[in-house]
């Protein structure tokens, strides 16, 4: 699973003024994946594409925080991620 640190870092924040927010989207990422997929964190998600997609939904969620679609729109990567989830594909 994704931490703060590796959060962080991919999204190039240095500041801790959006820490809460973060720690929030990666809880986020995780239910987004759960909810998608049936896969949780601890029955076989933890690996890197589960990583992987959990950087892209918090990505997501962080570049668009200020937008008025609230609405989570999974793109050809995130489906691809999701669809190796799904079939016990593990890896990337």
């Amino acid at each position: 699973m994704i931490d703060l640190a590796t959060a962080k870092e991919y999204l190039r924040v240095d500041e801790e003024d959006e820490d809460n927010l973060i720690g929030m989207l990666i809880e986020f990422s995780k239910e987004e994946i759960e909810n998608s997929t049936g896969v949780t964190f601890d029955s076989g998600g933890s690996t890197k594409t589960y990583e992987l997609a959990q950087l892209i939904i918090i990505t997501d969620r962080f570049e668009n925080r200020g937008s008025e679609d609230l609405e989570f729109k999974a793109n050809n990567i995130l489906s691809g991620l999701y669809t190796k989830l799904k079939h016990g594909d593990y890896s990337v």
